[in-house]
This record gives structure tokens, C-alpha cells and sequence, in this order.
């Protein structure tokens, strides 16, 4: 019965970190370095959850999600490595190599909800035809994020309660194909995100920002954080000149 209770606690933890009813929030929940030390603090050993999440975390420093496309499910790959690495006493290295699959699976998983989202966008849309207004929050936010529940709850409170001999046997079951394929995918996400972010970045008013970033950053070679303050600095005199146009012809 124990062991039930945390699987439930680590599967509502993925849950609220892949929910995404507060987005921000569930950003930077999902992130190892914090899921490590609540599902530490599930198995009372909060030290060896941030000792674990911490090292998971390293793959993913500097990492973006362009587009709001995930190139691997930081959040998964936690819930399931830091549990097993907990009960079997594993080193980090070990830890590492459990969540690497599993963040590849979870990109699965985050394809198969938006599938499913896109049923319930269809029937708001058409609650908002018909002016059916009181049932919109109910497709646009109850059944998405309860279905959320279904994927995310699921997987890991089944991994969590079978123990990490069976986690390691399911990796081992799975044809090296299909990994290769489920990391390939994931590898390709982040170009589609940036397709998308380029989308809005061509209109014919934003090439000239795009441009100048692109040859500034190939020669002076700066870092993502100067480029961030550079790029905000930019933003914030071209809106000053938007407000002076606005005001003289007012």
C-alpha cells in the first residue's frame, strides 16, 4: 500500500508538471532540478532526488523549446529515472541513462495529447457558433487538462509502482528501431519550432530585426544572454518610434 501512494503522489506530480493549467508555473516545475527534490521528499531521501534530478538536468542546460515543441519530456524522464534510481540505490550515470529513453517516449505522449486537443478546440469553436458560451471553458480547459491526467498519471504511476527491474525491461523490450525513431523525432522537433517562430518573424515589417540579429551574431559571436539584452533593447526603441508616430498623428 505504501508503494501505491507514492507511485499516485510521483504520477500527480508529473500530472501538475505537464498539466499546464498554470503555465508558467508547470515550466518550470517540469524542470529535474525541481521534480528531483519533491520525488525525493516522496521517497524520503530529498539529497539523492536533487543529487538525481540535478544530473538529469545537465543534458538539458541551454535547451529551448522553440515553438512551444518539447525536444525531449524533461518532466517523464525524471518521474521514472529518479524513482528507479532511488530504489535501486544507482549511481547518477545510471540515472542519466534510464531518462534519456523516456524523455524521447514522453515526446510521444505530448503529440498524442495535442492530437486529442485538437477534438476539443473543434467542439468549443463550434459552442462559440452557436453561442453556447457556458460550454466552452468546459472543452477548452476541464476536458483537455483532466485528459492531460489520463496520459501524464498514467505511465508513471504504472512505472513507479513495478519497481525499476520492470522500468529497465521495458527499455530492453523495446527494439533499438523504434528508439532510434522516437529520438530522431525529438531531435526534429526543435526545427519545426523554430519554422514556426520563423512564420511570424518573416512578415516584411520583422526581416530587417531578423537579419541584423543573424549577421550580428556571425560576427561578433556573443553569448544567448547578450543577445536576449540586445534583442530586448532593439524591441524597446523601435516601440518608442511606434508611440511617436501614433502621437503625431493624433
Amino acid at each position: 500500500m505504501d508503494m501505491i501512494v507514492k507511485a499516485a503522489l510521483v504520477g500527480l506530480l508529473y500530472w501538475i508538471s505537464m498539466g499546464r493549467a498554470q503555465y508558467y508555473f508547470s515550466f518550470a516545475f517540469r524542470k529535474p532540478v525541481v521534480l528531483g527534490v519533491f520525488i525525493g521528499l516522496v521517497f524520503g531521501d530529498v539529497q539523492a532526488g536533487l543529487l538525481y534530478g540535478a544530473t538529469i538536468q545537465l543534458m538539458w542546460m541551454g535547451g529551448i523549446e522553440a515553438g512551444g515543441n518539447i525536444p525531449s519530456d524533461q518532466g517523464l524522464a525524471t518521474c521514472i529515472a529518479v524513482p528507479a534510481a532511488i530504489m535501486g540505490n544507482l549511481d547518477a550515470g545510471a540515472a542519466v541513462a534510464l531518462a534519456v529513453p523516456f524523455g524521447a517516449l514522453g515526446v510521444l505522449i505530448n503529440n498524442v495529447r495535442r492530437t486529442i486537443n485538437s477534438f476539443y478546440n473543434t467542439k468549443a469553436d463550434q459552442f462559440i457558433e452557436r453561442g453556447e458560451y457556458d460550454k466552452v471553458s468546459k472543452m477548452c480547459f476541464i476536458l483537455p487538462w483532466l485528459t492531460n491526467g489520463v496520459l501524464y498519471f498514467t505511465p508513471v504511476f504504472i512505472a513507479t509502482w513495478l519497481g525499476n527491474n520492470v522500468v529497465q525491461a521495458f527499455i530492453n523490450a523495446v527494439p533499438q528501431w523504434a528508439m532510434d525513431g522516437l529520438a530522431n523525432a525529438g531531435n526534429m522537433l526543435p526545427a519545426l519550432g523554430f519554422a514556426l517562430t520563423i512564420v511570424v518573424m518573416g512578415k516584411q515589417k520583422y526581416l530587417p530585426f531578423f537579419v541584423l540579429g543573424f549577421f550580428l551574431y556571425s560576427i561578433l559571436g556573443f553569448s544567448m544572454l547578450t543577445g536576449a539584452v540586445l534583442a530586448l533593447c532593439l524591441a524597446m526603441i523601435a516601440s518608442l518610434f511606434v508611440q511617436t508616430d501614433e502621437e503625431v498623428e493624433a
